[in-house]
């Protein structure tokens, strides 16, 4: 090989390299992002307690929540249930949205009767008007969580 070839070579490596090293960073960049946050302040609680979680919108869109059920709880037995651990008596419309790039905190107080291995399950709509009934686009999981 003469030296020309050599630093063709050299340069060539460096190029594919290059390229590679932007599309995994950008990759990277748009599958990470491409979500909603849940995470709850501890990761033990007492039933009945009071639960604080903060939801960080990066998805790209606003996401509102519903005013009668913004979360449902989910236990692990084999598989994740969910379950309701209220009964709404008003209308189920849309409210509390947050918009891309932004967060929010919550806090829900834990039924007593619980126990076991919980998470979230969390209902959005993307880009609704507040006001109208909630229709669920997507769900959202926190991190688990131990009810003792």
């Amino acid at each position: 090989m003469n030296k020309k070839d050599v630093i063709f070579s050299i340069f060539l490596v460096i190029l594919i390299s290059f390229t590679f090293w932007r599309f995994v960073n950008n990759f990277k960049k748009y599958s990470t992002t491409a979500s909603v946050s849940i995470i709850t302040q501890r990761k033990e609680y007492q039933n009945g307690e009071s639960l604080q979680l903060k939801i960080t919108n990066n998805s790209g869109k606003k996401v509102c929540f519903s005013t009668c059920y913004p979360y449902l709880l989910e236990k692990k037995d084999k598989t994740w249930e969910t379950y309701k651990y209220v009964e709404c008596d008003r209308d189920n419309i849309h409210n509390g949205c947050i918009e891309n790039g932004k967060e929010k905190g919550f806090e829900l107080t834990l039924p007593k009767s619980i126990s076991g291995l919980h998470r979230l399950a969390v209902p959005v709509c993307n880009e609704c008007k507040e006001g109208e009934t909630f229709k669920e686009e997507s769900r959202f999981n926190s991190n688990e969580f131990m009810v003792k």
